[in-house]
């Protein structure tokens, strides 16, 4: 069985060789080529989202002398996590490169999260290498120890949390459109597996997505090779934090980064290249199914808004949903069972997973009026016993006909983060 690397090893701090090109243009060939990638992948996914009808882009400047066409995100301001490992700093690096070339304008926000000795030396190294590339950047201190004994959490679980917390608080601070992120191919990966171990269904088991629009989230780098990175790196001549803390076994994460993905790379060589078109599928069937259930709309208690989404900041979710039986009625199996998640996760934190889905479905189509399920966040989903019996309204599914009702905790619940 593949070994897991030291998790007592020192860890290195960041650190950018004297001398680094300013332009794209003057970068080695390979790193040009890293950089041009990522903004196609970038464009693209803008293209994507403006299709799905998302708001555009603002638009450049006048004057503004960028190579950028309309599918690109010109004049949009990114946040940047950036933490000094390879992957945040590869992705700072490339879009410090590509922000004239695509008109995007950069910050950075780190987040120590105070569980190493060096980690504070780290954070201020960080924000020195954002000073060299002229981005501005914002250094925080969390104590996430204290938070995962307060939310009786795991540790991976806190840092979570916080970080996303400071990133959507450092979000609106500045005005930022995005908060990027630097998960890559190889996270992706691991998502997957996670996601299929806690029993996700289609098409959340494609992983995680590239761009959320919820949350305002961007993950440029997410069909990235780890590989390619690193190559990346060694070209500029930089050296990233490695956090010992990524070799703990302790971390299920870790687990199957250093066991089970190398054996499955074992079986198939081109295991990430089968990975990334699962992911696409499932972006594709998530687009079908999104499209297919814009028109059922539920009841809603009145305090519910009228946006067919999940809960942003700053949006309260609602208490209550109620499907009613005329809008199940007729509907493939498939479309029920994504209309109950549509329905919960509008509910606020909690992934509902497969089996109670399924659970919830069996209850309804069997009739069993009062049947309850219960799913995680403290959400519930309750069939509504008929009050006219169908004999009576010609079985066409009237008003009074029962339904689901589906509701969120009277007071809010502790819920894991998604990814």
């Amino acid at each position: 069985m593949p070994a897991f690397p030291d998790p007592h090893r020192a860890p290195t701090p960041p650190r950018l060789p004297e001398r680094l090109p300013l332009r794209l243009q003057d970068l080695p060939p390979r790193a040009a080529r890293f950089c041009l990638r990522v903004a196609d992948f970038l464009t693209g996914e803008f293209r994507r989202f403006a299709a799905s009808g998302g708001e555009p882009s603002p638009a450049s400047p006048p004057g503004d002398a960028t190579v950028s066409g309309p599918d690109t995100p010109s004049g949009t301001t990114l946040l940047v996590g950036v933490s000094g490992g390879a992957d945040s700093l590869a992705l700072l690096l490339a879009l410090r490169w590509l922000a004239p070339r695509l008109g995007l304008r950069l910050r950075a926000a780190v987040l120590d999260h105070g569980l190493r000795p060096e980690s504070a030396a780290e954070g201020r190294a960080v924000a020195a290498l954002c000073r060299r590339l002229g981005v501005p950047c914002r250094v925080e201190r969390a104590d996430v120890d204290a938070l995962a004994a307060c939310e009786r959490c795991g540790l991976e679980d806190a840092g979570r949390r916080a970080r996303y917390a400071f990133f959507e608080a450092e979000r609106q601070r500045t005005g930022a459109d995005w908060i990027c992120t630097a998960h890559q191919a190889d996270d992706l990966c691991e998502d997957m597996l996670l996601r299929l171990v806690r029993g996700t269904g289609w098409p959340g088991l494609g992983g995680m997505s590239a761009m959320d629009p919820a949350r305002h989230i961007l993950r440029p780098l997410l069909t990235t090779e780890r590989r390619d990175i690193d190559a990346f790196l060694a070209d500029l001549g930089v050296q990233p934090v490695r956090d010992p803390s990524n070799a703990d076994p302790a971390y299920r994460r870790n687990r199957l980064r250093h066991q089970v993905l190398p054996l499955l790379r074992a079986e198939n060589p081109a295991l990430g290249d089968a990975l990334r078109s699962l992911w696409e599928l499932a972006r594709c069937d998530a687009d079908y199914w999104t499209r297919r259930l814009d028109g059922l709309e539920p009841e809603t208690t009145p305090e519910t808004p009228p946006e067919d989404s999940p809960p942003t900041a700053g949006t309260a979710p609602p208490q209550c949903i109620v499907l009613p039986a005329r809008t199940l009625r007729g509907l493939h199996r498939a479309a029920r069972l994504r209309l109950y998640k549509r329905m919960l996760d509008r509910l606020g934190p909690g992934q509902p997973l497969a089996s109670g889905l399924m659970a919830l479905d069996a209850a309804w189509r069997a009739g069993h009026g009062g049947a309850c399920v219960q799913f995680p966040g403290g959400k519930t989903a309750r069939v509504v016993p008929l009050v006219v019996p169908l004999s009576a309204t010609g079985g066409n599914g009237e008003d009074g006909a029962g339904g689901i009702e589906f509701r969120a905790p009277a007071s809010p619940v502790s819920a894991r983060e998604p990814e």
